[in-house]
């Protein structure tokens, strides 16, 4: 069975100064299967170290680090970014940055733990362009030519 998992796309891009009136919570819908977002989440996890060493010893310039973590429960799968990151000795823990729309675990504003393998995707802004963000890389590609410019204009990528 191809099941669908929901990707969370604009709290990576919510505090942005490029301000259009978008929901904050968007999110898209891929086949777990779909073979590029497999590979960049894989790419995101396998290159967890860039962004551990950049989380720990921050550049002039860097902010807004994140991670995309998959949660799941008896409601689907959905790939939520996390804020204020911490590290732990079991993984990682933070704050949940969008709003639940299928699993029921999570919601906004949640501080939740979790495992290294768990992490689909990770992020940061450097001098105001979005390092990492793998799964958007991808997710680009799939929306009408319109929406994918906000988001590269949003990320610092045009």
């Amino acid at each position: 069975m191809n099941k669908i998992i929901g990707l969370i796309l604009l709290a990576l891009a919510a505090c942005s100064s490029f301000a259009e009136e978008r929901d904050t919570n968007e999110i898209v819908n891929v086949h777990e299967q779909d073979v590029a977002m497999n590979a960049a989440m894989l790419h995101a996890n396998q290159s967890l170290e860039t962004f551990i060493e950049r989380l720990q010893n921050p550049q002039e310039g860097d902010s807004d680090f994140a991670l995309k973590v998959k949660i799941s429960d008896e409601h689907g799968v959905e790939h939520f970014w996390v804020t204020n990151i911490a590290i732990t000795p079991d993984g990682f823990e933070g704050v949940v940055a969008n709003e639940a729309r299928t699993v029921e675990v999570v919601d906004i504003g949640h501080k939740i733990k979790f495992a290294r393998d768990l992490v689909s995707d990770w992020s940061y802004d450097s001098h105001g362009v979005k390092q990492g963000a793998f799964t958007l890389r991808v997710l680009l590609k799939m929306m009408p030519e319109d929406q994918a410019a906000y988001y590269r204009k949003t990320v610092g990528w045009d």
